[in-house]
């Protein structure tokens, strides 16, 4: 069995973490064992990569200036593990990685699923890394592994090697994202939610480009009108203490129909309890979130970043990232729907999503461009 070697920057919660963690299982399937080595000292994702057999590794950098021990320690442990291919994930790990592979003579592909380069929206030391990729790219990758058209054209736009990109989107899994009905009650009943209410869900981690403040104005918008509506919040950092979320919240009469339920395992059997589904970032390339909402069969309003509108396709509502007023129009169409029309969509949606959007779908074309790069000459 070939080995894999995944460097990826951390091991929180996000979008790349969570995929890595879905996608590694599918690759064994191909015959490509992986391990896991991620730069920083702690990660909330380890024990559940560690649940599902895969050795993890930790090179313990807390800041800039533990980065070179840290190449060391990475060094040593690609020598000890000895992977046909080292794959990294997300910029800082792209550099250290991509230099340590090339050290070792080991091939190795960068992989980016980032789209919004704006500095409004990154750190500085995430745009000096956007620059100092560029400038490798030339020279260091394999092969530069977007997950949207809309990632890769931004990054081309600043200098990454437009000859090494390969785009290709998430994927899903179609048996664990499975609509049940029969979780509807008993989600609702849990957080106190009735049966007959209409219930938007968001599911994002609180950051900048999540856009939290956008979604939250547009549904109390909403609720001028439609008083019954309910709104489940999941994400780390998206609870009653977080106060730049509350700080404009009424706590005691938004409590009764906001759920900001923080991170969670069981987000697949919380869509259940959702009628519509709704992203409002102002950056994104390829969320699995709307993915997860898709396959679950949701109607779906997201905003216009990345491939979203190409993901939901003629099916879903697209609005421009921090409008209220679009968004509030995009939610109150799909409320006022009725619940067959509703379904519909979904269906639609779920449709797609298995045809276009699964994990095993996705793993098959990792694996193919691993098996490419592994050809002698």
């Amino acid at each position: 069995m070939k080995k894999i070697a995944h460097i990826i920057t951390g091991l929180g919660v996000g979008g790349a973490e969570t995929f890595l963690l879905r996608l590694i299982p599918e690759l064994e399937k191909s015959g490509f064992q992986s391990v896991v080595i991620y730069l920083t000292g702690t990660g909330d994702c380890v024990d559940a990569y560690a649940k599902k057999g895969i050795s993890v590794f930790s090179l313990g950098i807390t800041s800039p200036g533990h980065a070179v021990i840290g190449f060391w320690r990475l060094r040593a442990i690609l020598k000890k593990e000895a992977p046909d291919i080292v794959q990294t994930w997300m910029y800082h790990a792209n550099l250290l990685g991509g230099l340590a592979a090339k050290t070792l003579k080991i091939p190795v592909l960068w992989a980016i699923r980032q789209s919004n380069l704006s500095p409004k929206v990154n750190k500085k030391l995430t745009m000096t890394m956007i620059q100092i990729g560029a400038k490798l790219s030339k020279k260091n990758s394999g092969a530069v592994l977007y997950n949207s058209d809309a990632a890769r054209a931004a990054h081309e736009a600043v200098g990454f090697d437009r000859t090494k990109s390969i785009v290709f989107p998430n994927g899903v899994d179609p048996e664990k994202f499975m609509p049940n009905r029969s979780l509807r009650d008993e989600v609702r009943a849990k957080l106190g939610i009735t049966p007959d209410a209409i219930v938007i869900g968001h599911v994002a981690r609180y950051d900048v480009q999540k856009d939290h403040r956008t979604f939250l104005q547009a549904v109390n918008q909403i609720r001028k009108h439609n008083p019954s509506l309910n709104v489940i919040m999941v994400g780390d950092g998206v609870d009653w203490q977080n106060s730049d979320l509350t700080s404009d919240l009424d706590r005691d009469e938004a409590s009764q129909w906001l759920h900001l339920l923080g991170p969670r395992s069981d987000v697949a059997g919380l869509y259940n309890g959702m009628d519509i589904f709704c992203s409002s970032s102002i950056g994104e390339s390829c969320p699995n979130v709307v993915l997860e909402a898709m396959i679950m069969g949701l109607p779906c309003v997201a905003t216009d970043v990345g491939d979203v509108r190409q993901m939901v396709g003629d099916n879903g509502l697209v609005v421009p990232p921090s409008s209220v007023e679009k968004l509030v129009i995009a939610l109150t169409n799909v409320i006022d729907s009725d619940a067959d029309k509703r379904r519909s969509i979904g269906a639609s949606l779920r449709q797609r999503a298995r045809q276009e959007y699964t994990l095993g779908r996705a793993a098959s074309r990792f694996a193919e461009v691993y098996e490419q790069l592994l050809i002698p000459g």
